[in-house]
């Protein structure tokens, strides 16, 4: 059971996702925040974003810097989203700074979004704890999310692709002028994209605001790439033998971005990277929800989660299954809506020995009917069953012991898988 406090956030869903700065600007103003002499890391992306979030704080926490992490959406408990010195918030005091922040709300004149009021009790909390360097991930886009009314040190754009295009614009030139708006006057901004039309656009809007553009390809060079680990060099040390934490390989892109934000970081805080510390971080870095195994140690087949609901996601998804060597798996799949369902199930095809299609328990869930025909003619054997539960039983029972259960399409898909297998209930319908 939650308590009223957060009952409260959950029910500010209905004011929906609010994308501009004033109000989350004037509610840290009544806050007084940010007060704490932080340094800040602002990640963007359409994919990976959250993992690089979570590498750079493991790197910051492993070499004794007081560390925060905000990231979206949460999985299982909204605890989640903000991490004190690698540890998710206790519920206490999550509690306590909602608290806060919605006496302050009293005092303005629109009332903010859950996901203006989480952002400012992340800020909250980083305060109270006298954070040395937080690391923010952006909800959505950039320019206009509530994680931008923070004047951030370090800026990062970890990758590029058509996602959220009623909201971000229809064309990469478009999203990635939204994904610049994070770029502040005199910031150094490390990118991980590889379409040269955004690199351009990136470029220019840093020449406009004399920030610095640094591709993450050439401040931190492959050394040795071998399948077990990898060798990296930057322009301020050799970082010998990496083995991730993460599974997949575009997390070795994503750890070389990871690497040069964090160095940027340290530089600010006047501290030198110690690659052995930095080279144990990331070995140690977990993720939840993105290529996770789980062994349910009960004779049943294991879990793959992967919350992959873009095309680009999903591409990585389908090239890690390439690599696993492993029997075809039983897919349970779910969406919400906006996703280009037909792309997603193609990068599946030929790659899943059956589909259970269901429900994602959010107000913005696809229901499988509307796909079902799609799924069938691109997947071959397909079933509906739409309670996120009773659809993972039928997986696991038309997996046997042979097959692992692949669960993606959505977060808040394997967000409901998590928190059914913990005995709980599903997160909510949170937007992001």
């Amino acid at each position: 059971m939650i308590g009223p406090v957060l009952d409260w956030l959950y029910s500010l869903q209905h004011f929906g996702v609010k994308l501009g700065l004033d109000n989350i600007r004037a509610l840290l103003g009544i806050l007084g925040l940010p007060h704490a002499p932080c340094r800040f890391v602002h990640v963007a992306g359409t994919n990976g974003k959250g993992s690089v979030a979570a590498m750079v704080d493991a790197m910051l926490c492993a070499s004794g810097i007081r560390s925060g992490l905000f990231t979206s959406p949460h999985l299982v408990r909204p605890n989640e989203r903000i991490r004190i010195a690698g540890r998710d918030i206790a519920t206490n005091e999550l509690e306590r700074q909602l608290e806060v922040v919605r006496a302050a709300i009293a005092g303005l004149a629109s009332h903010p979004s859950f996901f203006e009021v989480i952002t400012a009790t992340a800020l909250a909390s980083f305060a109270e704890h006298r954070i040395e360097a937080a690391v923010l991930e952006v909800g959505l886009g950039g320019r206009l999310d509530a994680t931008n009314a923070i004047d951030a040190d370090v800026g990062v754009v970890v990758s590029l692709d058509l996602d959220h295009t009623n909201v971000l614009g229809t064309t990469l030139e478009e999203i990635a002028a939204e994904k610049a708006g994070i770029v502040k006057p005199g910031m150094p901004l490390v990118s991980g994209i590889t379409q040269q039309r955004a690199i351009d656009l990136l470029r220019d809007v840093c020449a406009e605001r004399a920030a610095t553009f640094l591709e993450a390809r050439a401040e931190a060079a492959f050394v040795e790439d071998r399948p077990e680990s990898v060798s990296i060099r930057t322009r301020r040390a050799t970082y010998e033998g990496i083995s991730l934490g993460l599974a997949g390989r575009h997390q070795i892109d994503n750890a070389r971005i990871a690497l040069v934000a964090f160095e940027l970081i340290c530089e600010r805080l006047g501290v030198a990277p110690d690659p052995k510390r930095v080279i144990q971080a990331l070995a140690s870095v977990r993720w939840p929800g993105r290529l996770q195994w789980v062994d349910l140690r009960d004779g049943g087949p294991p879990l793959l989660l992967d919350g992959a609901h873009n095309p680009a996601g999903l591409r990585s998804l389908a090239a890690h299954l390439d690599r696993t060597g492993l029997p075809k798996p039983v897919l349970l799949f779910g969406v919400t809506a906006g996703r280009p369902v037909e792309e997603l199930l193609l990068s599946l095809a030929g790659r899943v020995d059956h589909a259970v299609l269901t429900r994602v328990p959010v107000d913005r869930a696809v229901d499988p009917d509307t796909y079902a025909a799609t799924a069938a003619a691109t997947l071959g054997s397909v079933e509906l069953v739409r309670e996120p539960d009773r659809a993972l039983a039928r997986a696991r029972e038309r997996a046997g012991t042979t097959r692992p259960v692949l669960v993606t399409g959505s977060l808040y898909l394997v967000g409901a898988v998590l928190a059914h297998l913990e005995g709980g209930d599903a997160p909510g319908p949170i937007a992001m």
